[in-house]
C-alpha cells in the first residue's frame, strides 16, 4: 500500500509538468520561432519480482519539429524573397516612366515634333525659334532624368546591399554564438528555436543550406561555408571591379601579320572587308562619342616623337606610319584625353609604372578609357574619305566607317559580387541575388542595365540622325553622320543634337538660328519614319535587327519594363503559393493550437485529480488500518 502511495505520488508530478508545460505552450503562442513543447513520459522500470508497476517519470519536455519540412521551408523562403525584391526594385522603375497624357517623356517628344513643325511652316518666326530652343532642351533633359532616376534606383541597391550583408553577418555571428552555448550546455530547446529563426531570417537575404548531423553544425551560403565546426565562422564581404573600355582597330594593311584579323571589322563583322591603303589626301578621323573628332590627312607633315625615343622629328603622314599619327592626335586633343588614351598597339608596364608601346613601327590602334566601368563607357569609330592621286573623291568607295573589332575588343564592365574569404560565391536565390545580379553591369540579368543600353541606344539614334544627312530626292533621305560617312553624295550638316549617349547628349540650341527650310522639312521626316536603327552604327536598314521609329521604340522600352514587372509579380505570386503551402503544413506541426492545449489541460487536470483521490483513499484506507484494535 505505501508503494502505491509512491505511484500516485509520480502521477502527480507527471501531471504537474504536464500542465505547467500546456501553460508554457499557450503563454509562447505568439513567440516568433517557438514551436510546441510536449512531455515525454514513461513507465519507471522494475525493481523486483512483483507485478506492480513503480509508477511513471517525465524523461523531459522536447519541442516538435520537422527537419525536413524546415530545409525546405528555407528554401522557399529564399526564392520568394528573391522574387519580392525584384518586384519592388522593377516597382520603382516603373514609377520613373510613368506618364499622361500631358506629362512624361512622349508627352515631350510629341511636344518636340510640333515645335519642328510650327517652324517648319514659318521658318522665319523667332517665336518658333525660341519655342524649338526650349522643347529641345527640354527633350534631352526629360530624357537624362529618366537614366539619373533608374540610376539613383541602382545606387540605392547598392547601398541596400551593403547593409544587407552587415545584416548577414550580423546573424552568422550570432548563429556562432548560439553553437557556443549548445556546447557548453548542451542542446536546449530556447536555443534551438532560436538558431532555427535565424536561419529562417538568413535565408530572407541568401539560399542557406544546414548540416547538423552527429552535433556538427555547418552552414552554407551558397554552396560556401560560412559556418563549420559549430562556432568557425565566416563573414561575408561585397566586392566591387571596374573594367576597362579597350577598343582595337586595323587602318592599313601592314599592320598585323596574321590575315585573318582583318575579318569583322567593317559594319557587321563584314568578312570580306580588309585594310585599306591609302592615298595622299585622305582623310582619316576618329570621331568619339558622336560630338569630337581628330582627322590626319595622308602626306601631311606632323611633328612628333614617332619613334618613341625622346627625339621629336617632322614626318609625312604615309601607311607604315598612319596609326602613329593618329595615337598622337587623339592624345593631344583637349576634348578627348581627360577620357581616353590612344596606344600604338599592346602596352607593357615599366618599373615606375607607366605604360610602355614599341613604336618603331605601327601595330594596330588601340583605345582606352581612362577609368573602369560602365560609367566611363564611350562610343568611337573611324571614317574615311578616300581620294586619288589627283585630289579626285574616289566614288566607288570615297567615304566608309571603321568600328571596333569587336571579337577583339573589350567592353567596360562594372561588376559587383559577394565573396567569403575573398572566394566569389553565386548566390541561387534571396535579396542579396536581386541586387547582385542587378548591380553587375555584366550580368545577363540585369535589368537595370537593359534599360541603360536602351536609354543610351534611343540618344544615339536621336544624336545621330539630327547631325547630318544626305538628301537622295525629293522626300528621301540617307540618316545620320554614320549612315552619311559611308554613303555617296553631298551631306548637309544639321548639328541639332550631339552625344551618342545619354550622359553625352547635348541639344545645341545655337544650331536653330541655322536651320534651313530644306533641314527642316528632312528634320520633320524622323517623326514618321519608323526604319530607324538602334545598333549603335549607321542607318543600314538591310542589316539593323531592330526598325522603328523614334516613339515607337521608348514605347517599346516602357512595355518592357512593365512586361517585366508583370512576369516577376506572377512567379513572386507562384512561389509564394509553395511557401505558404510548405508553411502551412509545418505551422500545424510544430505551432501551438490553443484548443489542442485546452483539451489537453482538462486530460491532465483529470489525471491530477485522479492520482489525488488515489491517494485520499490510500490514506484513509491506511488511517483505518492503523486504527484496528486486537
Amino acid at each position: 500500500m505505501i508503494s502505491t502511495l509512491s505511484v500516485s505520488q509520480s502521477g502527480l508530478n507527471a501531471a504537474k509538468t504536464a500542465v505547467e508545460n500546456v501553460s508554457n505552450n499557450i503563454a509562447n503562442e505568439n513567440t516568433p520561432g517557438y514551436k510546441k513543447r510536449v512531455v515525454q513520459v514513461s513507465e519507471l522500470s522494475q525493481m523486483d519480482s512483483q507485478f506492480a508497476g513503480r509508477g511513471v517519470g517525465v524523461d523531459g519536455v522536447y519541442r516538435i519539429t520537422s527537419q525536413y519540412m524546415y530545409d525546405k521551408l528555407i528554401s522557399e523562403n529564399s526564392k520568394v524573397s528573391y522574387y519580392d525584391k525584384l518586384s519592388s526594385m522593377l516597382g520603382s522603375v516603373e514609377s520613373i516612366f510613368k506618364e499622361t497624357i500631358d506629362s512624361g517623356f512622349t508627352a515631350d517628344l510629341n511636344r518636340y515634333y510640333q515645335s519642328v513643325e510650327n517652324l517648319r511652316a514659318n521658318p522665319s518666326s523667332q517665336v518658333y525659334k525660341t519655342a524649338l530652343q526650349n522643347q529641345g532642351k527640354i527633350l534631352v533633359e526629360s530624357l537624362q532624368n529618366l537614366y539619373s532616376g533608374v540610376e539613383t534606383q541602382q545606387a540605392n541597391e547598392k547601398k541596400g546591399l551593403y547593409a544587407n550583408v552587415d545584416g548577414v553577418n550580423s546573424i552568422l555571428k550570432e548563429i556562432g554564438s548560439i553553437n557556443e552555448k549548445i556546447q557548453k550546455y548542451g542542446e536546449n530547446n530556447d536555443l534551438l528555436d532560436k538558431r532555427d529563426q535565424l536561419e529562417l531570417e538568413l535565408s530572407s537575404y541568401v539560399d542557406v543550406s544546414v548540416s547538423r548531423e552527429s552535433g556538427y553544425y555547418e552552414l552554407k551560403i551558397g554552396g560556401e561555408t560560412a559556418i563549420s565546426s559549430n562556432t568557425n565562422v565566416r563573414t561575408m564581404n561585397v566586392k566591387e571591379e571596374e573594367t576597362l573600355q579597350k577598343d582595337k582597330y586595323t587602318l592599313v594593311k601592314n599592320t598585323l601579320p596574321i590575315p585573318t584579323v582583318y575579318d569583322a571589322l567593317k559594319n557587321n563583322n563584314d568578312a570580306t572587308f580588309s585594310p585599306k591603303t591609302y592615298n595622299n589626301g585622305d582623310i582619316v578621323t576618329y570621331k568619339l562619342n558622336n560630338e569630337s573628332e581628330v582627322s590626319v590627312i595622308m602626306g601631311e607633315p606632323i611633328t612628333m616623337d614617332w619613334d618613341g625615343d625622346g627625339s621629336v622629328t617632322t614626318e609625312a603622314v604615309t601607311n607604315s606610319n598612319l596609326t602613329r599619327a593618329l595615337v598622337y592626335r587623339i592624345n593631344s586633343n583637349p576634348n578627348m584625353k581627360d577620357s581616353i588614351t590612344a596606344y600604338n598597339g599592346d602596352y607593357s608596364i615599366d618599373a615606375n609604372g607607366d605604360k610602355v608601346t614599341k613604336n618603331t613601327q605601327d601595330n594596330y590602334l588601340r583605345i582606352e578609357s581612362n577609368a573602369g566601368g560602365i560609367v566611363n563607357k564611350f562610343d568611337g569609330r573611324i571614317s574615311i574619305q578616300k581620294f586619288d592621286d589627283l585630289g579626285t573623291p574616289i566614288s566607288e568607295e570615297a567615304r566608309e566607317s571603321i568600328y571596333r573589332n569587336e571579337s577583339q575588343s573589350t567592353d567596360p564592365e562594372s561588376k559587383v559580387y559577394i565573396s567569403i574569404y575573398d572566394k566569389g560565391i553565386s548566390a541561387k536565390s534571396g535579396i542579396i541575388k536581386a541586387q547582385v545580379e542587378n548591380l553587375s553591369s555584366d550580368s545577363p540579368n540585369n535589368k537595370f542595365q537593359v534599360y541603360f543600353d536602351k536609354l543610351d541606344a534611343f540618344a544615339q539614334t536621336l544624336g545621330d540622325i539630327t547631325d547630318k544627312y544626305i538628301k537622295t530626292g525629293t522626300d528621301t533621305y540617307i540618316y545620320g553622320e554614320a549612315a552619311s560617312d559611308e554613303s555617296l553624295g553631298v551631306i548637309n550638316s544639321v548639328g541639332l543634337f550631339s552625344g551618342s549617349s545619354i550622359k553625352t547628349l547635348k541639344f545645341n540650341d545655337s544650331m536653330v538660328n541655322e536651320l534651313t527650310q530644306e533641314k527642316l522639312d528632312y528634320l520633320a521626316t524622323m517623326q514618321w519614319n519608323n526604319d530607324l536603327s538602334y545598333d549603335g552604327k549607321g542607318q543600314n536598314i538591310t542589316n539593323s535587327k531592330q526598325k522603328a521609329s523614334l516613339s515607337e521604340f521608348f514605347r517599346d522600352l516602357r512595355v518592357t519594363v512593365s512586361a517585366d514587372k508583370e512576369s516577376v509579380n506572377f512567379l513572386k505570386d507562384t512561389q509564394a503559393g509553395v511557401k505558404m503551402s510548405i508553411k502551412s503544413s509545418y505551422d500545424q506541426l510544430t505551432k501551438v493550437d490553443k484548443d489542442n492545449e485546452m483539451l489537453d489541460l482538462i486530460k491532465f487536470q483529470a489525471a491530477y485529480t485522479a492520482n489525488a483521490k488515489i491517494i485520499t483513499a490510500i490514506d484513509e484506507m491506511l488511517q483505518t488500518l492503523l486504527g484496528l484494535k486486537r
